[in-house]
């Protein structure tokens, strides 16, 4: 933008000065001020931390210059007009209009600057030579203009696609944020009640997990988490849909799946999750206790949803952890410390959770 503003804009003060007596003072401020001027500015922004307040002293020493350029041009009312007019109007795009008033003086300081210098005697009336060298200011910076605010509309656009997206993922576990999850537990439920869709839901606690932190330190209770939400997203179907629901709780919709099948999701992730490693501590383990309950039409919330399997959960805790027991169907006379065990088809013997797993 500065670019194109100054050099198309040095192009129709060297026209004004190609009418007046040759001068290699004023010759050479020009080319200065139109060629490298921009190069300088951009030098001196890259080089500082603040770029707000960098850009505001470059639109300042911006406004000098063109004020100098009025001078310089006799007060040429076309040429003076439309070089104020846009260089104006760029400090509005780069977001400075608060400004305005700032760069206004800064440019009648600089007229006044100039203008005691040479003193100008005024030339209301620009030649023909100068009225044809504004056409490519006004045209191609016109041009260039409408092309930087398309670009830049394109990658706001992009970025706020991005941040839109980083909202509903939890940064550390990758999963959904709780927010977004929570979002889209509503709809499953409204779903069921309306068109009677199966959704289940998974509440995994992780074993102890403060243990992990106090034993290990948070580094790693971080990198804990990052791996046990990779895990769950590995044990998940396509129509799945896992979040974060504190700080070692993480919750998983199971869509258009019963109880049994969402109960083989949740042995598939406690299996997973006991195979997680840190290379640093290859002696650290992780298990979870799992809690399932079906979507139900006296759900009124997914709160009541979520207590329900929670009350799952605490049981699968008060068995001895590491343990997936459904609301549904919670077991029966099931010895406290074993793992959880999946019904068989008659005349086969019930196998611990995770062998029946390994044989799915």
């Amino acid at each position: 933008m500065r670019a194109s503003h100054m050099g198309l804009g040095g192009l129709v003060v060297a026209a004004s000065l190609a009418y007046q007596p040759a001068n290699m003072v004023w010759w050479a401020f020009t080319a200065v001020s139109a060629l490298a001027w921009p190069h300088i500015a951009y030098w001196h922004s890259c080089r500082q931390r603040d770029p707000v307040q960098s850009e505001y002293l470059n639109a300042l020493v911006d406004s000098l210059i063109v004020g100098c350029w009025i001078a310089l041009l006799h007060w040429s009312l076309l040429p003076s007009i439309c070089i104020m007019a846009i260089s104006l109007s760029d400090r509005s795009f780069l977001g400075l209009k608060e400004r305005w008033l700032h760069f206004v003086i800064a440019l009648l300081l600089g007229a006044g600057i100039m203008a005691a210098l040479i003193q100008p005697s005024p030339q209301w009336l620009a030649p023909l030579g100068v009225q044809i060298s504004l056409l490519p200011l006004v045209i191609l910076h016109t041009a260039y203009t409408s092309h930087s605010t398309r670009r830049i509309l394109k990658e706001l656009a992009r970025q706020n696609q991005q941040l839109k997206l980083l909202g509903r993922i939890d940064p550390l576990t990758t999963v959904y944020s709780r927010d977004y999850w929570w979002q889209k537990a509503r709809t499953a439920l409204r779903l069921q009640h309306t068109r009677n869709e199966q959704t289940c839901l998974l509440v995994i606690d992780i074993d102890h997990f403060k243990r992990i932190n106090d034993e290990y330190g948070h580094i790693v209770g971080d990198e804990v988490l990052k791996l046990i939400g990779l895990s769950i997203r590995q044990c998940l179907r396509s129509n799945d849909i896992a979040g974060r629901y504190g700080g070692d709780e993480f919750t998983v919709l199971c869509k258009h799946a019963k109880a049994e099948d969402a109960y083989f999701v949740a042995l598939r992730i406690r299996d997973k999750l006991a195979q997680i490693r840190v290379r640093e501590h290859p002696q650290l383990r992780i298990s979870a206790s799992i809690g399932v309950a079906a979507a139900d039409s006296s759900f009124e919330s997914v709160a009541d949803w979520i207590n329900a399997a929670d009350s799952a959960l605490y049981s699968a805790k008060t068995a001895g952890r590491d343990q997936v027991i459904d609301a549904t169907h919670p077991p029966a006379n099931r010895p406290s410390n074993s793992p959880a065990t999946i019904p068989m088809p008659e005349g086969k013997t019930a196998l611990p959770a995770r062998e029946q797993d390994a044989v799915v």
